[in-house]
């Protein structure tokens, strides 16, 4: 995250999420400085017509990248796509061919359709709206369960999600794992899981990702405790 007089040629719009650390972390790995924009969602920040025109389904992390040498920027968003985007612009973590790439966008899938949408699912259910939802928690709990094991299954036969390297498959993944304690899980019930885990998360730029998003913790715990309840409800899908 950058806070020098210049601006960057990257600004990143989020919230402290697993989605945008993602995205702190490949602007690590690809040693990209940026400008960071809070979006508090708790309060209805995505719902501006200013965000609406960055993303129209209104959801964060929204990267920009001003290098262009025309007038208009460049908008990404959808987590996956700015890793894809990121891995391409400066050629890293993502094989330009054959059965390495192959493997690593599968397992980048893996995460962006399953992973991510099941796990926001438990974390709702767990966290936000427990009591009275039992079979939406026990249903959500259990197929993350499949899910974490599934992981561990491949990290079995692989150091690497995408193979033998270290790809944006294992950037993508690796912030969702972090849950796996607080969803009711033991990490020694998935060893391979859980020593990739620790693998990836002494890695420098993953460790300045996470470093830079930290101070973004503590502006969304403030804007959630001063989000009226209407805006809570809004922001779980109540109203």
């Amino acid at each position: 995250m950058s806070n020098n007089c210049e601006q960057p040629a990257f600004a990143l719009y989020g919230m402290a999420s697993p989605n945008v650390r993602k995205i702190t972390i490949m602007l690590a790995e690809v040693e990209q400085p940026f400008r960071f924009h809070h979006i508090d969602v708790f309060r209805g920040g995505q719902f501006t017509s200013a965000f609406e025109r960055l993303n129209p389904n209104r959801k964060v992390p929204v990267l920009v990248d001003h290098r262009s040498d025309s007038t208009a920027p460049t908008v990404i968003f959808e987590s996956a796509a700015i890793l894809i985007y990121l891995a391409e612009q400066f050629s890293v973590l993502l094989p330009r061919a054959g059965t390495a790439r192959t493997a690593t966008l599968q397992w980048l899938m893996i995460q962006a359709c399953n992973m991510g949408p099941l796990l926001g699912q438990l974390n709702h259910f767990q966290f936000a709206a427990r009591e009275g939802n039992d079979y939406a928690f026990t249903r959500y709990h259990r197929e993350a369960e499949r899910l974490y094991r599934l992981l561990d299954d491949r990290l079995a036969q692989h150091p690497y999600l995408g193979g033998d390297a270290s790809s944006i498959a294992d950037i993508a993944t690796y912030p969702w794992t972090l849950y796996l304690e607080r969803h009711g899980f033991e990490a020694e019930a998935v060893p391979h899981l859980d020593t990739w885990r620790q693998t990836i998360a002494e890695r420098p730029a993953v460790m300045k990702g996470l470093q830079a998003i930290a101070r973004v913790e503590t502006a969304d715990a403030a804007a959630f405790e001063a989000a009226t309840q209407h805006e809570r409800a809004r922001f779980f899908g109540k109203v």
